[in-house]
């Protein structure tokens, strides 16, 4: 995925290259996510009441508000008052001309004509009456004169920069094509943080404003067995390192059955496992047997030396004699076993000779000795059968 822009100018890098940087990035990405889009629709008109509004769109930072105009028609002139209306009038709007009665005249050619003086009274004009105007009283009564308005001057100041709003003191009149700039917040932006909120700043930002990045100060967590995804409300940064958490414990000894572990943690790599010798004295000789212990002989064992008794009873010594007929002389050593047996055969003279000959096993307790040719009835033979293992 490319780098992202978000409408808020947070830039965000391409995809991570680190397994342990996706987790991070997407987390951002979802909190980033919660921020509130831009509106389509027309803002609303300007009020004479400021409300926060309920929304939960935002409006672009150009947008603009219309007025709504007071749409009564002028109130006749009379008694000058504020007035209670919270719509502004139209600025090219227009107040009826009073009527003859309103001025205290019974007919509009009387108002004219200044002759009927029945109903219109004309006081006599003092020396402070100067520069005065004829202003009519209560219905019936003799008009008076009244120090004249003077009209509304306009101003010269700038206009306030956009804020609260409010009524104004001022005494003169804003020009019709008068311009109020933006009061912009001259603090620098708030870091990103893992809440969003509204603010609460009276004024508004400048468009191209820049959030800048609130990194986690904390030292990451060490690698660990169990993936989590954290609840720290800060970003890590690009560029962090999380060492590894060795198992301090000594590494078991080397068995007969290998096994996975249940360790949350890596050995070290230049760990040792010490071997589990077998701790049992070795066996004594006998029958050979491969053995079912599952742990390995220290390399300087002993095994016993066999009894005399046991040696006896590993051998068997006997005398045959020939008849003249058979190559192969039975034997009957009952050593129960066909394996591993040697047999060593002499003559019965004095001195004893040693022969070399064969033997076919016959059976577990029997064996014939065989001779190239069938040995005469006057020869005798020492025979001796050897159990070994």
């Amino acid at each position: 995925m490319p780098a992202l822009e978000f409408g808020n100018h947070i830039a965000l890098p391409a995809d991570p290259t680190e397994d342990s940087h996706a987790t991070r990035r997407k987390y951002v990405l979802d909190q980033v996510g919660t921020k509130p889009s831009l509106a389509t629709t027309a803002p609303t008109a300007v009020a004479g009441t400021a409300v926060v509004g309920n929304a939960t769109t935002a409006s672009p930072s150009n947008h603009v508000h219309n007025y709504t105009f007071y749409a009564t028609a002028p109130a006749t002139l009379g008694t000058a008052a504020v007035g209670a209306a919270n719509l502004p009038a139209r600025g090219d709007h227009v107040h009826a001309m009073p009527t003859a009665a309103q001025v205290g005249a019974a007919t509009a050619s009387a108002l004219t004509s200044h002759i009927d003086t029945t109903t219109v009274h004309l006081p006599v004009v003092g020396a402070s009456d100067n520069n005065k105007v004829l202003t009519a009283g209560a219905a019936g009564a003799a008009p008076t004169w009244q120090a004249a308005q003077t009209g509304v001057t306009l101003g010269s100041a700038v206009g306030t920069a956009v804020g609260t709003a409010a009524n104004g003191t001022s005494g003169s009149a804003a020009k019709e094509d008068h311009v109020h700039n933006y009061g912009f917040d001259a603090t620098a932006p708030a870091a990103v943080a893992g809440t969003a909120a509204v603010g609460t700043a009276t004024v508004p930002a400048r468009r191209d404003h820049v959030h800048n990045y609130s990194f986690d100060t904390t030292a990451p967590a060490a690698v660990a067995g169990t993936a989590a995804v954290g609840t720290a409300t800060v970003p890590a940064r690009r560029d962090h390192v999380h060492n590894y958490s060795f198992d301090t414990t000594a590494p078991a000894a080397v068995a007969g059955t290998a096994a996975v572990g249940t360790a949350t943690v890596p050995a070290r790599r230049d760990h040792v496992h010490n071997y589990s010798f077998f701790a049992t004295a070795p066996s004594a000789l006998g029958t050979a047997a491969v053995g079912s212990a599952t742990l390995p002989a220290r390399g300087d064992h002993v095994h016993p030396m066999p009894s005399l008794a046991q040696l006896a009873s590993s051998t068997y010594r006997t005398t045959i004699t020939g008849n003249g007929t058979l190559t192969s002389l039975p034997v009957t050593h009952g050593l129960n076993s066909q394996e591993e047996l040697e047999v060593l055969v002499w003559t019965n003279t004095t001195p004893q000779k040693r022969i070399h000959v064969d033997h076919t096993p016959t059976g577990v307790n029997t064996l014939t000795v065989d001779f190239a040719v069938a040995p005469p009835s006057t020869a005798s033979y020492i025979v001796r059968v050897v159990k070994w293992g």
